[in-house]
């Protein structure tokens, strides 16, 4: 009898220690996403009462069913817009875009609404990790903050020595070889 309520005791903490592990730590390996199929859905996210933004720092996983032993079928980068179908059940919120899968609601925070930047001055961050944005046209200047890749830009200005001054979402100035043209 003592040895089975031992092992109950490690069951529990294994499992917890592996829900910790899978859900909340994380993600390692990150999948590229196809920018012109979500670009639109990310729009449209934005326009509704179903727009949620992953708040996870390094990305969030989706999982095939709703709970964490399901498969992960892919991963959604930090401060990534998201279509939810519903509020879900047991912390799980099952989503439609960009992918179609379910997350773990803890995750999630309002969405950003931001209008969007006139075409003449838009630009997409190309940059796999993301660009620092520098409070001076340098490396050596103090970082401001980063912007994850697809996302838009608003530049003030062609900007000179490869360094473009941007003002939404953060003011300062990043490396124009980064950027590319919004589609």
């Amino acid at each position: 009898m003592q040895q089975q309520k031992m092992w109950q005791k490690y069951t529990t903490l294994t499992s917890s220690i592996f829900l910790t592990a899978t859900v909340l730590v994380a993600p390692a390996i990150a999948s590229e996403p196809n920018q012109t199929q979500n670009q639109d859905e990310d729009l449209l996210a934005q326009a509704s009462e179903t727009c949620r933004q992953v708040i996870a720092r390094n990305g969030l996983y989706v999982r095939r069913q709703p709970t964490v032993n399901s498969e992960a079928i892919g991963i959604i980068d930090s401060a990534r817009n998201v279509t939810i179908q519903n509020l879900g059940e047991n912390g799980w919120v099952p989503i439609a875009a960009p992918l179609q899968g379910y997350v773990y609601g803890g995750f999630l925070g309002s969405c950003e609404v931001a209008t969007p930047p006139p075409d003449t001055n838009c630009r997409r961050v190309a940059a796999t990790t993301g660009i620092n944005v520098h409070q001076a046209p340098s490396t050596d200047g103090e970082s401001v903050g980063v912007v994850a890749n697809g996302r838009r830009v608003t530049i003030e200005g062609l900007g000179t020595d490869g360094w473009v001054p941007i003002t939404v979402p953060l003011r300062g100035y990043v490396q124009s070889e980064n950027l590319a043209y919004c589609r």
